[in-house]
């Protein structure tokens, strides 16, 4: 878990900063860093494909591209590890990300910050919260947030607006009402996405693009997205032991956005240096409803407490999207020059639009024995449907599945803060398409074997953990030899062990750091080249440490520095082989903060501090953020 203080003391832009410091999480494998929350968790992707971000523990991607959550807007962020659709349905077997919104609050809280750093950045936020009326029933938060900036590429701006309204209503000593609403508006634009064959570290013919040089069209390329929320929390003690829980929400998005692409690694020429390229023009709007409602019956008997959970979820999507894409034409990178931009031809929509339906039911048993051993047994059953109309041939396909998952845990707390523990998941998720025989694909499935040890000694704020498990996917879609179709032959493995701690290792010195090892291969495909080849994106070793010290022993009261490095072991891009080995890096962060009184802060962060090139890679690639520097004022009262 990432907490509100962790976000303070790093200042985060992005929700993929926020997870840059936890351990088995890639960020951003593919680049989308400004317009969608794409991650890899464990070695497998949750990302906006897979339904894997979640907001308040309920489903909230409805677009691959609709501008990234917010980290202002939120109180923490949960990330939950291995196969977890026993209470979160269809789910990628590498886990979730869950988000927090921020609540309001009784004690009345006010802050403004002014922001400005390179690339002419300049940002406004603002959060408010308290109590409406003496008695406290009512109370409010209001969070803000205007970004302009631009960024390393002339052409791009990082452009974001933010407001997130929330009142609560304590209707009686048992009953609580929280409404919660969001606008968000994201202008920026796509970064192309960069076969690594023209990469400047391939090592292949022909030009490449070089670290710097947009390949797109800058009076082309643009992304205009919103998101909208409305949704809210019911929640009711019915008896000393029963409580009941409903939640809902609706979401909207919308965007609207043009982009060149690469034709995959062509280049052409008689010196290979014009760069093939392709346009693309996309209007998508998706609409999402998702409802949660569950019973909690807390009971003892003797020895014994049982903690019994049991819910109904439904989660209903549309997702309507037009696209239109031709050829688009060459830049020289030899000599590049913007400014023949594509003709766009509308007469054949390539778009779909798709409606997805998901219901399931959930009953979990927490038991806890002699305040020492617990163990939990959860068991849930889905029915998911999903239906798509192809515009280009007004073709309709569609899916029903149904799948039962379960899990298993047992830990042992110990007196002395050790809590060893093992466990056994189960996940699954639809898959799209049809083989040859016309028959819709089966779910993949996913199961996970964990067992670990956590430390959290009694009277100190420390918490150490350590994790080893056996994650494989099954029914992966693996392309069949001399035909178009597809075959369910396909199974992924990850393998892998974790070590994460946290610590106020003394009054003045706090402490983060993890270390991840993630052996994420094929292990069964169609093309038995691949079969042992490593999944994409994903590095064999990754570790982050960050500190923070206030600089009291040298009589600065009021100052405390923060700095933290990351390191990303080599990884591979498609196809997962040896000469396309992406190199390891390292990049360092680092804060300084002045309390001028209660009120003043004045602060200066730095990310990638020493301006390191490099290169990140899933299915394509994208050359990383070089450094960026903020500079901050805070108010609060």
């Amino acid at each position: 878990m990432v907490t509100r203080e962790e976000f303070e003391a790093r200042q985060h832009d992005s929700l993929a900063d926020v997870l840059n410091y936890t351990a088995g999480v890639v960020s951003q494998p593919n680049g989308y860093s400004r317009v969608a929350d794409d991650y890899r968790l464990r070695g497998f992707d949750i990302g906006p494909r897979t339904g894997g971000v979640l907001r308040d523990g309920m489903k909230m991607q409805s677009t691959q591209f609709e501008g990234g959550q917010e980290p202002y807007g939120l109180e923490r962020v949960e990330v939950l590890k291995g196969a977890s659709s026993v209470l979160y349905g269809q789910l990628a077997p590498g886990g979730l990300i869950n988000t927090v919104s921020k609540r309001p609050t009784l004690e009345p809280l006010h802050q403004v910050n002014l922001e400005y750093g390179n690339y002419q950045r300049r940002q406004f936020s603002t959060d408010h919260s308290g109590a409406l009326d003496d008695e406290g029933r009512f109370s409010y938060r209001l969070t803000a947030l205007w970004r302009d900036s631009g960024t390393q590429f002339d052409a791009i701006d990082d452009d974001k607006q933010y407001i997130a309204p929330a009142l609560t209503w304590q209707i009686d000593d048992d009953t609580r009402l929280t409404l919660l609403a969001s606008h968000q508006r994201t202008q920026t634009t796509l970064t192309p996405p960069i076969r690594y064959d023209l990469t400047t570290y391939s090592a292949s013919p022909g030009y490449k693009v070089p670290y710097g040089l947009f390949p797109g069209e800058p009076d082309y390329d643009d992304y205009d997205g919103t998101l909208q929320t409305f949704g809210y929390l019911l929640e009711r003690r019915l008896s000393d032991q029963l409580q009941l829980r409903h939640a809902a929400r609706y979401f909207e998005s919308r965007a609207d956005y043009d982009y060149i692409t690469l034709n995959s690694s062509r280049v052409t020429g008689a010196n290979l240096n014009n760069l093939t390229r392709a346009y693309n023009s996309r209007e998508d709007v998706a609409t999402g409803w998702t409802t949660d409602s569950s019973l909690q019956w807390d009971l003892e008997a003797g020895r014994w407490q049982h903690t019994l959970l049991g819910g109904v979820d439904y989660y209903r999507k549309t997702y309507d999207s037009h696209r239109f894409s031709g050829n688009a034409p060459t830049l020289d990178l030899a000599n590049p020059v913007y400014g023949n931009l594509p003709q766009v031809n509308r007469s054949i929509d390539r778009g779909s639009d798709l409606h997805s339906h998901q219901l399931g039911l959930y009953l979990q048993e927490q038991a806890k024995f002699d305040e020492h051993w617990v163990a939990v047994l959860g068991l849930r059953h889905d029915w998911a449907n999903n239906s798509i109309l192809t515009y280009r041939d007004e073709s309709r396909t569609g899916t029903r599945d149904s799948k039962s998952t379960g899990r298993v845990g047992l830990v042992y707390l110990a007196d002395n803060g050790l809590a060893p523990y093992i466990s056994y998941s189960q996940s699954f998720l639809p898959a799209a398409g049809t083989g040859a025989d016309g028959q819709a694909f089966q779910p993949t499935e996913g199961e996970q074997y964990e067992i670990g040890l956590r430390y959290q000694p009694p009277g100190r704020d420390i918490m150490l953990s350590a994790a080893l498990y056996q994650l494989t996917q099954s029914n992966v879609l693996s392309s069949v030899p001399g035909s178009d179709f597809d075959e369910q032959t396909g199974k992924e493995r990850s393998t892998g062990f974790e070590l994460e701690a946290k610590a106020q290792l003394t009054p003045l010195l706090a402490m983060s750091a993890s270390y991840a090892y993630t052996d994420a291969h094929v292990i069964a495909d169609n093309d038995k080249q691949l079969e042992g080849s490593r999944i994409e994106g994903t590095p064999y070793h990754s570790a982050s440490l960050w500190l923070d010290y206030r600089l009291a022993a040298l009589g600065l009261h009021k100052v405390t520095v923060g700095s933290g490095v990351r390191y990303n072991g080599t990884t591979h891009t498609l196809p997962s082989i040896s000469d396309r080995k992406i190199p390891a890096y390292a990049l360092f962060d680092a804060r300084i903060t002045y309390e001028l009184d209660e009120h003043w802060q004045l602060s200066a962060r730095a990310q990638n501090l020493t301006n390191e090139r490099y290169l990140y890679c899933a299915n394509s690639c994208r050359y990383g953020d070089e450094r960026n520097l903020v500079g901050s004022v805070s108010y609060n009262w």
